[in-house]
């Protein structure tokens, strides 16, 4: 199955891009290649202009967290709630408050780090890191992978005050949103629902296809393109779910 996040409000896409960075430096963090080192950086650089980008985002996510809070705490009272789950996603809130307060916008450890500072200038111009321009880079990059690995533990953990809330707050929004069917017609669907904070669309992994989404808060056209330009796209049935940014 394929599967594609559109976001319906600014703050989904903020949260979608800190979620893709994320993804990005787990699964290169162990340096297995040169490439995977230099997707990492890249990340970490991501990471550092997109926390600059975002004047709001510590008092977003408090928001979010203080409304997931509630919504568990009137889950406590459902006889058929599962306390024990309950309680360890209020954990998991609790942890995610902890984390957020040692957000500064100020990241010094990143910001003021030699071997970032050296190279975040030079992914802007094309063929920017090479021998002669981040010398300290190159060095470093030659350096044993051990070594290497315990710079870039320090430089993941100044991304745990944003990761560990953002993180809590996307699964718990996936965690309580249901899939439904759907079919677009000749590779279209058009339709209107209560407001959300973004979609998510499954479909089967056959289909050459893409979708393009288009849409904000409650109204969404879903079109799939066909991979090969001018093939026909036919009915497409695939899975649609609504993540309203809260707990039902």
């Amino acid at each position: 199955m394929f599967i594609y996040d559109f976001p319906l409000s600014p703050k989904a896409r903020t949260y979608l891009k800190f979620e893709a960075i994320f993804n990005r430096v787990q699964t290169c963090k162990d340096l297995n290649t040169d490439a995977e080192t230099l997707s990492l950086i890249r990340g970490l650089i991501d990471f550092i202009d997109l926390v600059d980008g975002s004047g709001v985002l510590k008092i977003d996510i408090g928001k979010d967290l203080d409304k997931l809070t509630q919504k568990l705490k009137v889950w406590q009272g459902y006889p058929d709630a599962d306390p024990t789950l309950v309680s360890e996603l209020l954990e998991q809130i609790n942890i995610s408050h902890q984390a957020l307060n040692t957000f500064t916008r100020q990241r010094t450890v990143l910001q003021n780090d030699p071997i970032m500072e050296s190279i975040k200038p030079r992914f802007l111009t094309p063929s920017g890191v090479n021998d002669f321009d981040t010398p300290l880079f190159i060095f470093w990059m030659q350096l044993d992978r051990e070594e290497k690995i315990e710079s870039v533990n320090k430089w993941l953990h100044e991304l745990d005050c944003i990761r560990i809330p953002i993180t809590c707050i996307m699964n718990l929004w996936r965690l309580c949103s249901d899939y439904q069917q759907r079919v677009a017609i000749n590779g279209f669907m058009q339709e209107t629902s209560e407001p959300c904070e973004l979609i998510e669309i499954k479909y089967p992994s056959h289909v050459r296809g893409y979708p393009v989404v288009s849409g904000f808060q409650s109204n969404i056209n879903v079109r799939f393109f066909p991979y090969i330009k001018g093939s026909p796209v036919g009915d497409i049935t695939f899975e649609l779910a609504y993540v309203r940014g809260g707990i039902a």
